[in-house]
């Protein structure tokens, strides 16, 4: 399990790096479509279905990701009001929970639609792309959202979500240090 945990770090960079490569292409798809139906009077015709091809591996490579950053539906009443064991206990169940989601309907039937659509040749419209690799973002997202689960199952004490204020915090303190010591940014 300890391989596990020491594979987090190598598996957050490659799917920020990923998330960020997919966000540029969907907003140069975004900026290629304006220019040429506005400018060009002649709408692309590639671009429309790539920013939606795009935008589904975004949004599910960015759910597996904000699963292991423990930014995922985030509901905080409940949390913030238990305390050690019990927190952690309601931690473990919800990856629990996660990870059956995962398993089942990601992993098994993500891969069931991905050999049926390959199976059955199933093409997207403009860019004759095959289907199944387009649906194959819901198995690897299942993977990875099961491979953070089970590292929250092991040691949940060491996953806690970002609180975005108390990180604005931290980097205003920061930079006033900075700012007080004469560092230049």
């Amino acid at each position: 399990m300890n391989a596990l945990f020491r594979l987090k770090q190598p598996v957050d960079r490659l799917l920020e790096t990923t998330l960020v490569g997919l966000f540029f292409v969907l907003f140069s798809c975004v900026i290629i479509q304006v220019f040429t139906r506005y400018v060009l009077n002649d709408p692309s015709i590639f671009t429309e279905e790539t920013s939606r091809l795009a935008i589904i591996w975004l949004s599910l490579l960015g759910t597996a990701y904000a699963c292991g950053r423990l930014e995922h539906m985030a509901y905080t009443m409940f949390p913030e009001k238990l305390k050690d064991g019990a927190l952690l206990t309601h931690m473990r169940t919800v990856a629990l929970i996660v990870l059956f989601f995962a398993v089942t309907v990601m992993c098994y039937g993500g891969g069931r639609l991905v050999l049926r659509a390959l199976q059955f040749n199933q093409r997207s419209a403009t860019l004759a792309l095959p289907m199944g690799y387009i649906y194959l973002c819901i198995p690897i997202s299942g993977l990875l959202i099961v491979f953070y689960q089970l590292l929250i199952l092991k040691k949940p004490q060491q996953f806690r979500a970002a609180d975005e204020v108390e990180v604005a915090l931290e980097h205003i303190a920061e930079e006033e240090r900075k700012l007080a010591s004469g560092e230049e940014n």
